[in-house]
This record gives C-alpha cells, sequence and structure tokens, in this order.
C-alpha cells in the first residue's frame, strides 16, 4: 500500500482516530464501581499498544475524556467547580499526569472536555457572585431583574426545559442558564472571566494535553440587551426550548471571536486540536462557519446530522456530499455516529434497517466512518457492537440533570448510551473488580456473549473488523488524504465511492441489502482490485469488480498507479 503522497507530514488529528471515553464508565480500576483514570491507564493497551500490526489492540491515535474536574456530578462532571483540578471520583492530578505519560509512550494524544459555558452553581466564582451585587465578581455570570410587569428578564428558556432564569435569593436577582439551574452561564463579555478561562487553559496545555472539546462551544454569547428570542411561527407552547428561534441567547458573532481567542492560544503550542459542540440545531449549514473565515477557529466543529440521518445509502451519501461541498478549502471534516449525549448507533438502526443482523450494519456502519474523507471518532464500546440498556431501573438512573419542563414532556434519560464498557463475561462485565459494590451504571445483560475478551478470540467479530479497519486505514494513504468521489449518484441499495491519490485508488463497496447487482454511474476499470478487507473475499486477494454484491456484503479494494 501507499504512503501519503504529500510531501509535508499533516497535523495528527487530520489522520488519527479519535476515540471518546466516558471516564464514569470505561474501567474501574479501584474497585468501588465508579470508572476513573487508573482504570483508563490499565486499558490502555488495548487502545494502542504501540505495535502498528498488534493483533490484540484497536489502534486509535487519540482519547477524548468526557470531563473529569472537580464537579459536584449533578451533570456528570459537567457542572465544574474547580478547573484545574481532578475529580476524587476520578483519581488525582498525579493520576492525570500519569494517565498522560503512559498514553503519550503509546502514541495515544489526550484530548479533555472543557466545560467553560456555565460553571456549577457551587463554583467559588459564582458564590462570590451572587452574594453582592457590588462583589468584584458581580459581574461574572449573567445576573437581570425582571422585566417591568413580568415575572422574569425575558422568555429565553432553557435546554432541559422551562424557563433558563432561576431566582437567587441572596443577591435578588435572576441569573440564566442555558442547561440545569446548577450550571449559571459566564458573562464572556466580561475580560476578566476570558482571562481567568485562558489561564486554565494555558494550565492543561503546560501540563501536556494535547486539545480540547469545548462543550456547547456555540453557547458563549448572548444579546446584551437581554431581549426575548421570536417564537416560530405556529408554535403555541412558549415552555418549549425549540419553539423559539434562539436569536439573543446563542452564536452571537462575538461568539466566533471568542473561540478564534482560544484556538490562538492553543497555537502557542504547537500541534493542538480543538474541538466543539456547535450547540445550534443540528444544522451542517450553521456548524461549518465555526471553522472560521480563515481557518482560525475549530479544527472540528460536531454537528449531528450525519449521525441522525436515516440507515439508507442515499440518505448517508447526502450527508456526506453536503460535507464535501461545505467543508472550507484547507479544513478537514470529522465524523462521529454515537457520543455520550445520543443513543448508539445501532440502537437507532437496528429497527429501520431491512438487515436484522446487528453484525453486519455494525460492519458497515464502521466501514463508512473510517472510510470517508474525515477524521472519525468513535465512542467507547461502539468496536464491540455495543447498544442501548433500556432497562436501567428508576432508581439506578444517573442522568439528574434532565428535568421536566413547563410542558409536563421529560427529555429521556441518556444512560441507556453511557452502560459500563463490557471488557468479559466476568461478574460487572470485568468493569470493576469490586465485588460487594453496584457498578455506576447497571451493565447490559448481553455482556456475557458481547466483550472484549470474546471479540478478541472470534476472527468474525465486530471488535476484529474494526481493528483490521483502522490498519487498512493506517496503511493507506487514499483512505487518509484521498478526495472522496461517489460512484452512484443517487443509490438505492449500495454504497460505492473512491478515495484517490495520484499513487493509490481505494474502491469502497457497501451493500445495505441482499443479493443485488453492482450497477455503477461511473465507468471504472473492473479488473485487477487488490482486497484490502471484504466481508465476502479473502485479504489480498487479487479480484474483478463482481457483477453482483454479496447480502449486506462490505468491500474494500485497491488498485495502484
Amino acid at each position: 500500500m501507499s504512503s501519503s503522497s504529500h510531501a509535508m507530514p499533516q497535523p495528527w488529528w487530520e489522520e488519527g482516530v479519535i476515540y471518546q471515553i466516558y471516564p464514569l464508565t470505561f474501567a474501574d480500576g479501584n474497585g468501588d464501581g465508579t470508572g476513573d483514570l487508573r482504570g483508563i491507564i490499565a486499558r490502555l493497551d488495548y487502545l494502542n499498544d504501540g505495535d502498528p500490526d498488534s493483533e490484540t489492540c484497536l489502534g486509535i491515535d487519540a482519547i477524548w475524556l468526557s470531563p473529569i474536574n472537580q464537579s459536584p456530578m449533578i451533570d456528570n462532571g459537567y457542572d465544574v467547580v474547580d478547573y484545574t483540578d481532578i475529580c476524587p471520583i476520578f483519581g488525582t492530578l498525579a493520576d492525570f499526569d500519569e494517565l498522560l505519560d503512559q498514553a503519550h509512550q503509546r502514541g495515544i494524544k489526550i484530548v479533555m472536555d472543557l466545560v467553560v459555558n456555565h460553571t456549577s452553581n457551587q463554583h467559588s466564582w459564582f458564590l462570590e457572585s451572587a452574594s453582592s451585587r457590588d462583589h468584584p465578581k458581580a459581574d461574572w455570570y449573567l445576573w437581570q431583574d425582571a422585566w417591568e410587569g413580568r415575572d422574569l428578564p425575558n422568555n429565553w428558556q432553557s435546554y432541559f426545559g422551562g424557563t433558563g432564569w432561576t431566582y437567587a435569593e441572596e443577591r435578588g436577582q435572576f441569573y440564566f442558564h442555558t442547561f440545569n439551574e446548577n450550571q449559571p452561564d459566564l458573562n464572556w463579555q466580561n475580560p476578566e472571566v476570558r482571562a481567568a478561562i485562558y489561564d486554565i487553559i494555558r494550565f492543561w496545555l503546560d501540563r501536556g494535553v494535547d486539545g480540547f472539546r469545548l462543550d456547547a462551544s456555540s453557547a458563549y454569547s448572548q444579546d446584551p440587551y437581554f431581549r426575548d428570542n421570536p417564537l416560530k411561527y405556529g408554535a403555541s407552547d412558549k415552555n418549549a426550548y425549540n419553539n423559539y428561534h434562539h436569536l439573543y441567547d446563542r452564536n452571537l458573532p462575538e461568539n466566533h471571536q471568542i473561540i478564534k481567542e482560544i484556538r490562538a492560544i492553543l497555537e502557542e503550542y504547537g500541534d493542538r486540536l480543538l474541538i466543539g459542540e456547535t450547540f445550534i440545531d443540528n444544522r451542517l449549514y450553521d456548524s461549518i462557519v465555526f471553522y472560521g473565515v480563515n481557518n482560525d477557529e475549530l479544527h472540528f466543529p460536531l454537528t449531528f446530522e450525519f449521525p441522525f440521518s436515516p440507515w439508507y445509502p442515499g440518505y448517508l451519501q447526502r450527508q456526506i456530499e453536503k460535507t464535501e461541498k461545505v467543508t472550507p478549502v484547507g479544513a478537514w471534516p470529522t465524523y462521529f455516529l454515537d457520543n455520550h449525549d445520543i443513543p448508539r448507533h445501532l440502537s437507532r438502526w437496528i429497527e429501520c434497517s431491512l438487515c436484522v443482523d446487528s453484525v453486519a450494519i455494525a460492519k458497515a456502519a464502521a466501514t463508512l466512518l473510517l472510510t470517508v474523507r474525515g477524521t472519525p471518532i468513535l465512542y467507547y464500546g461502539q468496536e464491540l457492537g455495543m447498544v442501548d440498556n433500556t432497562e436501567i431501573p428508576a432508581n439506578k438512573l444517573q442522568d439528574r440533570a434532565v428535568v421536566k419542563s413547563g410542558t409536563g414532556e421529560t427529555p429521556p434519560p441518556r444512560d441507556g448510551a453511557r452502560t459500563p464498557m463490557q471488557w468479559d463475561d466476568f461478574p460487572q462485565a470485568g468493569f470493576s473488580f469490586g465485588r460487594d459494590v453496584d457498578p455506576w451504571l447497571p451493565v447490559h445483560t448481553n455482556y456475557h456473549q458481547l466483550n472484549v475478551q470474546a471479540a478478541l478470540q472470534d476472527p468474525d467479530s465486530i471488535l476484529t473488523f474494526y481493528r483490521q479497519l483502522i490498519q487498512v486505514r493506517r496503511r493507506s494513504g487514499a483512505l487518509r488524504r484521498g478526495q472522496w468521489r461517489p460512484l452512484i449518484h443517487y443509490p438505492h441499495e449500495h454504497l460505492a465511492y473512491v478515495r484517490e491519490t495520484e499513487a493509490e485508488t481505494v474502491l469502497v463497496l457497501i451493500n445495505f441489502s441482499y443479493e443485488k447487482p453492482l450497477e455503477l454511474d461511473v465507468l471504472v476499470n473492473r479488473e485487477a482490485w487488490t482486497v484490502l478487507l471484504s466481508t465476502t473475499y479473502k485479504t489480498g486477494k487479487l479480484i474483478d469488480l463482481p457483477d453482483t454484491l454479496q447480502p449486506f456484503e462490505v468491500s474494500i479494494v485497491q488498485k495502484l498507479a
């Protein structure tokens, strides 16, 4: 296979594979039933043992850690009380330093979640701000009086339901919170707030972290006049968040300046990655502007259009084509299927697919994610084929941030996609060795069959396929850096596209149905392709392109120049 045709080395985050860990449920290192940093350290060799030809490691290049800062854990770490320390649930700063060192020895980068749209209401900054209107930190949060003749400052809603304003008795004013009432929004217009946060960013960069994922990164700016958001045409429920045009409480122009300033800090440290959750109705066209006019904002603005696409070739290809067309020149796309806030992709797609075999869907989805032009982000357990645990008893739920809205509707808790990693078929799926404690969330009952230990021994497992696919990607310049070109313009039953450089062409075939003719809109030479990975053909075999695709076939084949 060829190497990349680019003479200059590319940033690690353009060629690598990122793996998101939800630390509470990945691995418990001290036996208390809750995941921690020692547990992650103990499992690093599974993620990448430093051997590019390893038969036992997944082969990822970077870990994105969901929040591990000091927190009362009302929103499971997304409510921070100390940005420069580790929550004792996860360990200590010394543990984090060891994680950094051990990861870097294996060639694994560490990306931290940075939650700076808001703090916890137990943060010392907020306690001081709430104590008095004359305190030096009085203007560090968004405080307002109720408008004359009204009960609240304006009609801004909380994403979790109900008004976004909560009254603080000690100060005699309302504070705004985009999310839960225990998560007051910071006032990014205040230069002291900006300086304090930029010091926090430098603290972790100085420690050696390789980047950040900015939580709710498009909600940093609000209208200084606190004007009402307009209700959408035809909407009657004034308590529903999505019934408003959010013109004044998020994504204002100032937001881009803030992210530019954060990016500039990272640039001081060299090859560092900046990911952002572009919290704007999940629309690609809105998110894309967060690359910046001069590609000087986010490296990766995360948007949900691709993972929320139906499991149907035409819709998925349309999302890829949109991404190809709107990604700015010089910028780089990213794709993901799962994360901590949404149901796992197999839980979303199995019911709407003609294929009842989740293994086939998982391998097809993996192929799509790891062969399009862009950086893939995996979510822990995705490589096993983990699905949501929909049978968690009410008294075991941990997603306390999800609250009832004024309409009486309750957003579904996100716990189902956050259950413990399934390592083996021992009690608690090997997540914890503590026998007398319950894991933080119940383990899915399928762990006896679906776990890392069993999957590593099965040559046809989803995990084995992911490992092989990541190795194929690493060895192919076309899959890492090549252009993307579809061979079917309006696909109904299967996807066919190429990734190509001057030195190499890789053809990807994904059949979403039963046996189907391979009908291509674009003429290609059907002779003499080398199989890189396939559910039908043996790796390394020289084949001519078939006239017919086998049921739910995945084939990745290569032709060198």
